[in-house]
Protein backbone atom coordinates (compact mmCIF):
# COMPACT_ATOMS: atom_id res chain seq x y z
CA UNK A 1 0.00 0.00 0.00
CA UNK A 2 2.47 2.37 1.12
CA UNK A 3 4.61 1.85 -2.67
CA UNK A 4 1.45 2.54 -4.41
CA UNK A 5 1.41 5.78 -2.56
CA UNK A 6 4.25 6.75 -3.61
CA UNK A 7 3.97 6.00 -6.82
CA UNK A 8 0.79 8.41 -6.86
CA UNK A 9 2.96 10.91 -5.60
CA UNK A 10 5.77 10.57 -8.08
CA UNK A 11 3.32 10.46 -10.89
CA UNK A 12 1.39 13.52 -9.57
CA UNK A 13 4.96 15.53 -9.52
CA UNK A 14 5.47 14.23 -12.87
CA UNK A 15 2.95 15.56 -13.96
CA UNK A 16 3.16 19.58 -12.03
CA UNK A 17 7.13 19.84 -12.87
CA UNK A 18 6.21 20.33 -16.70
CA UNK A 19 4.24 22.73 -15.63
CA UNK A 20 6.29 24.74 -13.52
CA UNK A 21 8.80 24.79 -16.37
CA UNK A 22 6.58 25.96 -18.21
CA UNK A 23 5.91 29.05 -16.24
CA UNK A 24 9.64 29.89 -15.66
CA UNK A 25 11.02 33.13 -16.95
CA UNK A 26 13.96 32.60 -19.09
CA UNK A 27 17.31 34.09 -17.66
CA UNK A 28 18.46 35.18 -20.77
CA UNK A 29 19.37 38.75 -22.26
CA UNK A 30 17.04 41.26 -21.48
CA UNK A 31 15.95 43.95 -24.14
CA UNK A 32 13.90 47.27 -24.13
CA UNK A 33 11.01 47.08 -26.74
CA UNK A 34 9.37 50.37 -28.58
CA UNK A 35 5.91 50.36 -29.71
CA UNK A 36 5.70 50.56 -33.38
CA UNK A 37 3.12 53.35 -34.36
CA UNK A 38 0.91 53.03 -37.67
CA UNK A 39 1.28 49.38 -38.35
CA UNK A 40 -1.04 47.18 -39.78
CA UNK A 41 -1.88 43.22 -39.01
CA UNK A 42 -4.63 40.79 -40.07
CA UNK A 43 -4.63 37.38 -38.94
CA UNK A 44 -5.86 34.47 -41.54
CA UNK A 45 -6.41 37.61 -43.94
CA UNK A 46 -9.50 39.18 -41.45
CA UNK A 47 -8.55 42.46 -38.95
CA UNK A 48 -7.91 41.70 -35.28
CA UNK A 49 -9.62 43.87 -32.94
CA UNK A 50 -6.98 43.70 -30.16
CA UNK A 51 -3.34 43.68 -30.76
CA UNK A 52 0.16 45.53 -29.85
CA UNK A 53 3.12 45.04 -31.72
CA UNK A 54 6.65 46.30 -30.33
CA UNK A 55 10.37 46.30 -31.98
CA UNK A 56 13.37 45.63 -29.93
CA UNK A 57 15.09 49.08 -29.51
CA UNK A 58 19.17 47.53 -30.49
CA UNK A 59 17.86 45.12 -32.79
CA UNK A 60 15.45 45.88 -35.44
CA UNK A 61 14.86 42.28 -36.43
CA UNK A 62 12.99 41.27 -33.56
CA UNK A 63 9.78 42.17 -33.46
CA UNK A 64 6.97 41.30 -29.85
CA UNK A 65 2.87 40.57 -31.15
CA UNK A 66 0.22 40.35 -28.95
CA UNK A 67 -2.75 39.10 -30.55
CA UNK A 68 -5.70 38.91 -27.84
CA UNK A 69 -4.64 36.79 -25.27
CA UNK A 70 -1.48 35.09 -27.10
CA UNK A 71 1.68 36.65 -27.50
CA UNK A 72 4.34 35.81 -29.89
CA UNK A 73 7.76 36.99 -30.92
CA UNK A 74 8.96 37.07 -34.26
CA UNK A 75 12.63 36.91 -35.17
CA UNK A 76 12.94 38.37 -38.50
CA UNK A 77 16.76 37.73 -39.22
CA UNK A 78 16.13 33.39 -38.17
CA UNK A 79 12.67 33.50 -39.70
CA UNK A 80 11.62 31.75 -36.53
CA UNK A 81 8.27 32.77 -34.55
CA UNK A 82 8.09 32.04 -30.77
CA UNK A 83 5.26 31.61 -28.64
CA UNK A 84 5.92 33.68 -24.81
CA UNK A 85 4.21 34.80 -22.13
CA UNK A 86 2.64 38.07 -21.37
CA UNK A 87 3.82 38.17 -17.85
CA UNK A 88 7.37 37.84 -18.63
CA UNK A 89 7.47 41.91 -20.47
CA UNK A 90 6.43 43.99 -18.38
CA UNK A 91 5.52 47.58 -18.73
CA UNK A 92 8.54 50.15 -18.75
CA UNK A 93 6.39 54.03 -19.12
CA UNK A 94 5.36 53.70 -22.98
CA UNK A 95 7.87 50.50 -23.51
CA UNK A 96 8.36 47.18 -22.54
CA UNK A 97 11.23 45.16 -21.23
CA UNK A 98 11.53 41.68 -21.38
CA UNK A 99 13.37 38.81 -22.97
CA UNK A 100 15.03 38.04 -26.18
CA UNK A 101 14.58 34.77 -27.47
CA UNK A 102 16.14 31.76 -26.29
CA UNK A 103 16.14 28.30 -26.10
CA UNK A 104 13.27 27.96 -23.63
CA UNK A 105 10.78 29.70 -25.63
CA UNK A 106 8.05 27.71 -27.43
CA UNK A 107 9.01 27.52 -30.86
CA UNK A 108 6.44 27.18 -33.78
CA UNK A 109 6.49 25.37 -36.56
CA UNK A 110 6.05 27.58 -39.60
CA UNK A 111 4.95 26.23 -43.24
CA UNK A 112 5.67 29.96 -45.44
CA UNK A 113 7.50 32.79 -44.54
CA UNK A 114 7.87 36.06 -46.34
CA UNK A 115 9.01 39.15 -45.68
CA UNK A 116 9.56 41.91 -48.16
CA UNK A 117 9.94 45.58 -48.85
CA UNK A 118 6.51 47.32 -49.76
CA UNK A 119 7.63 50.81 -50.42
CA UNK A 120 6.59 52.81 -47.33
CA UNK A 121 6.92 49.44 -44.67
CA UNK A 122 8.14 46.04 -44.87
CA UNK A 123 5.44 43.03 -44.92
CA UNK A 124 5.81 40.05 -42.90
CA UNK A 125 3.60 37.14 -43.62
CA UNK A 126 4.03 33.77 -41.83
CA UNK A 127 1.88 30.76 -42.01
CA UNK A 128 1.55 28.38 -39.05
CA UNK A 129 1.69 25.18 -39.36
CA UNK A 130 -0.73 23.62 -36.67
CA UNK A 131 -4.00 24.82 -37.75
CA UNK A 132 -2.52 26.94 -40.47
CA UNK A 133 -3.11 30.33 -39.25
CA UNK A 134 -1.85 32.96 -41.09
CA UNK A 135 -0.62 36.65 -39.48
CA UNK A 136 0.15 39.40 -41.66
CA UNK A 137 2.00 42.35 -40.26
CA UNK A 138 3.13 45.60 -42.10
CA UNK A 139 5.51 47.88 -40.47
CA UNK A 140 6.71 51.38 -41.56
CA UNK A 141 10.26 51.77 -42.09
CA UNK A 142 11.70 54.38 -39.49
CA UNK A 143 11.72 57.51 -39.96
CA UNK A 144 15.38 58.88 -40.67
CA UNK A 145 16.04 62.32 -39.82
CA UNK A 146 19.24 63.96 -40.66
Amino acid sequence: MKSARCGMWLAALALLFPLAAAGARPKGKRLTWKPVDAALFSWNQRPVKHWNVWRAKKNRDLILLQVMKDWYLISLKNKRLYRVQASWYKPHGDNLEGPAPDHTMTLLRTETWDSHDIGPAQKITVQIAAGHDELSLELPHPLVVY
